[in-house]
């Protein structure tokens, strides 16, 4: 009978145990979806911002400067991790501003609406995942 019961007990605890880790695999994999989409969406706003080939060209070559000083930051092995980060937000910023210097009065505009628009999508992201059962 103690035999039994023991069976009993092991067997409910390993099908609990794999319905959670089903559940958890099913969160992550919809987390690393959420990561990709963000390659995606640039390509997205680019094409909904309707740049010239010249603009094209300009960011292009934005993004090449701004690679290499990430590179070049990188390098840096005497720097302390606070500086580090200070500095790719300096970067980060010199390179949104470049960015919207390029766009034209029209362009900025549509770029705040989508920006607001994904701030309104992840707002709601943020909610439905609280939602969740853990």
């Amino acid at each position: 009978m103690k035999k039994l019961l023991a069976i009993s007990f092991a067997a409910v605890l390993f099908g609990f145990t794999a319905t959670a880790q089903t559940e958890r695999s099913s969160v992550m994999s919809s987390e690393r979806s959420q990561m990709h989409k963000g390659k995606h969406d640039k390509h997205k706003i680019m094409k909904e911002l309707n740049l010239t080939d010249d603009q094209k060209s300009q960011l292009k070559a934005q993004k090449q400067e701004m690679k290499a000083q990430r590179e070049a930051l990188k390098a840096q092995d005497h720097i302390t991790v606070k500086e580090m980060r200070e500095r790719q937000k300096a970067l980060k910023e010199q390179q949104k501003a470049k960015f919207e210097s390029v766009l034209n009065a029209e362009q900025r505009a549509k770029m705040m609406e989508i920006k607001k628009q994904r701030m309104a999508e992840k707002g709601n992201r943020k909610m439905n995942k609280g939602n969740r059962k853990k």
